[in-house]
């Protein structure tokens, strides 16, 4: 974990939006400083415009990973039943038994394969969870009508947390929410050295523009960093993002 945070700061300190708005900040401070503009207004009121529709682009990253993990956790419980639940079943042959938890922890696996790498046709994974329903319709004989009827109840909230997660992972956060942040986190770098100017250009020395334009650059760059990593909880390329490992129940199955 403290590798994966190094390379996150790394990440951060080096990434082209963090270092296109630094640049901008230093180029716009200089100018600034050099020839002594400012802008007579409320910083206040443009830092709301700057910040409400980023703020908003996040919660709704956030949104989504929480409803991932719950529609995630529900997954991989319900389909834990199912595969329990065809170990209960007396008169079922030692092949299918083998045969039918193969298929359950194939089921899981492209799942998470298609959450992680998005190569996959999303309408293929989830029609392959069918041939949960065409083992029972082939081998009916060797399974009890209760137990069918469990696993039924147990399948249908497989599908839809199936559904769910898919959806997730092929419909992003509203497009124009992030275009419109990432507009003003673009503009910001270039007018905040004139709202400092004007605000505190004779009570400090030009070098504390500079660290708070660097400070307030870095973080703008780590707020959008943390929205594009969160845009999608499921590849693996954020700190926040889920670790398929903790879900894996049949792993061992």
């Amino acid at each position: 974990m403290q590798t994966k945070n190094v390379n996150w700061i790394k990440r951060l300190l080096f990434s082209p939006a963090t270092l296109v708005i630094l640049a901008v900040s230093i180029v716009s401070c200089y100018i600034s400083i050099r020839f002594r503009l400012k802008i007579h207004n409320n910083m206040m009121l443009f830092g709301l415009i700057v910040s409400f529709p980023l703020v908003f682009a996040l919660q709704s990253a956030f949104k989504r990973r929480d409803r991932a993990l719950e529609y995630l956790s529900i997954f991989s419980s319900s389909l834990l039943s199912v595969s329990e639940a065809f170990k209960q079943t007396n008169r079922m042959s030692r092949h299918n038994r083998q045969t039918i938890q193969a298929i359950i922890e194939g089921l899981q696996n492209e799942l998470f394969n298609y959450l992680q790498t998005g190569n996959d046709d999303p309408t293929k994974v989830l029609s392959s969870f069918s041939q949960v329903s065409s083992f029972i319709i082939l081998d009916k004989d060797e399974i009890d009508d209760r137990l069918k009827f469990r696993i039924g109840r147990y399948m249908k909230d497989v599908y839809d947390s199936a559904h769910y997660l898919v959806a997730i992972k092929t419909h992003g956060t509203m497009v124009g929410t992030r275009i419109l942040s990432y507009i003003f986190v673009s503009i910001f770098p270039l007018i905040q050295a004139q709202f400092l100017l004007n605000s505190f250009g004779q009570e400090f020395p030009g070098w504390v523009i500079y660290i708070v334009s660097f400070l307030t650059s870095i973080t703008l760059g780590a707020l959008i960093l943390i929205q594009q990593q969160l845009e999608d909880p499921f590849d693996r390329d954020g700190l926040d993002d889920i670790q398929f490992d903790k879900f894996s129940v049949l792993r061992n199955g």
